[in-house]
């Protein structure tokens, strides 16, 4: 079992996309798993959960079910013995999975529920487990309280990365409340010049996702988003604009910018402009009735192929006046 999740790790690492020998070393899992550690499941598991973004259609994460199926009948015995680090592995390879089989979900929040465990939690582990809890939808109560707990506790310690990826978790576990931002917020002006554009983008779509209102967030944020709009990818664009419009907030210094980022991308990268990017983004646009004439000749486009626009909100179809092609299609 060892050499079996060693050599997947291995070849996952390099990107080395063979489906003939990743499906041969599967089909070994639940015949070799028996003699397996904790460590050894958590490595396997962690490389089973990047086969399906290297090998896309040829090995979706549906295919894997037999063998994340093996893996949880050994948990009970697993668990015990294994360290952070593999505990955090396998939770958060359940997540990348979709692996939502509640026995062995319990079985790994019960273990993180050790007073002593979760202390000794690192601030990137930390933010890997509620990112996991968040995708999972892992609503324990005794668990998340534990966790924002070591949040709060924690929260000098998270680096730029992990605390965007604790503020994202935070905002879809929304039992975690208004103070964990709170706690969350005090540290972002120390990472100000740190930040990546995506972690901007991350931290604007956090506080949105929340309902947490907090005007001198986005007032700090505003200038790198500015600075750094160049960089972003069309979903961050509409992520920072999403973040900021749901709050009727469109400061032009910033909106310009990122828009004439949006627009270039539709013609340099359109593929990177699917219709959920730009339903994010048009919706936001209409909630604060900004009309871009790029954005504009998108959604015409989708309301071509999509003419129940039902994926609009009405004031999105108003400002970018949609309703008379909706019309037009009615008629013909």
């Amino acid at each position: 079992a060892r050499q079996i999740s060693l050599v997947a790790n291995a070849y996952v690492r390099v990107g080395h996309a063979d489906r003939e020998l990743f499906e041969k070393l599967l089909h070994q899992v639940p015949r070799r798993i028996r003699s397996c550690t904790g460590r050894d499941a958590a490595v396997l598991l962690n490389a089973m959960a990047q086969m399906p973004e290297l090998l896309g259609d040829e090995l979706p994460a549906e295919a894997l079910e037999p063998q994340l199926e093996a893996v949880a009948l050994r948990l009970p015995d697993l668990l015990p013995t294994a360290d952070l680090h593999s505990l955090t592995l396998i939770l958060n390879s359940f997540a990348q999975l979709n692996f939502v089989q509640k026995d062995a979900l319990d079985l790994v929040a019960g273990e993180l529920l050790d007073t002593e465990r979760s202390k000794r939690l690192s601030p990137r582990q930390l933010a890997m487990v509620l990112n996991s809890a968040a995708r999972l939808q892992l609503f324990e109560p005794r668990l998340l309280e534990a966790l924002v707990a070591q949040v709060r506790f924690r929260a000098k310690a998270l680096d730029a990365q992990s605390l965007c990826v604790v503020a994202n978790a935070c905002a879809k576990l929304p039992a975690l409340g208004v103070e964990t931002f709170q706690v969350l917020y005090a540290q972002v002006p120390r990472h100000l010049t740190r930040f990546s554009g995506r972690q901007l983008a991350m931290l604007c779509h956090a506080w949105g996702k929340a309902h947490v209102h907090n005007d001198d967030l986005f007032q700090l944020l505003a200038l790198p988003l500015a600075t750094k709009a160049g960089e972003l990818t069309a979903y961050e664009v509409a992520l920072t604009v999403y973040g900021y419009a749901h709050f009727r907030k469109a400061p032009p210094e910033l909106f310009e910018p990122l828009l004439q980022r949006f627009a270039s991308l539709i013609e340099s990268e359109p593929r990177s402009v699917t219709d959920g990017v730009l339903l994010m983004l048009g919706n936001a646009l209409g909630r604060v009735g900004w009309r871009d004439d790029a954005v504009a000749r998108a959604l015409q486009d989708y309301a071509a192929r999509e003419p129940s626009l039902r994926n609009l909100m009405p004031k999105t179809v108003a400002v970018f006046g949609l309703g008379a092609q909706e019309a037009v299609s009615e008629e013909a």
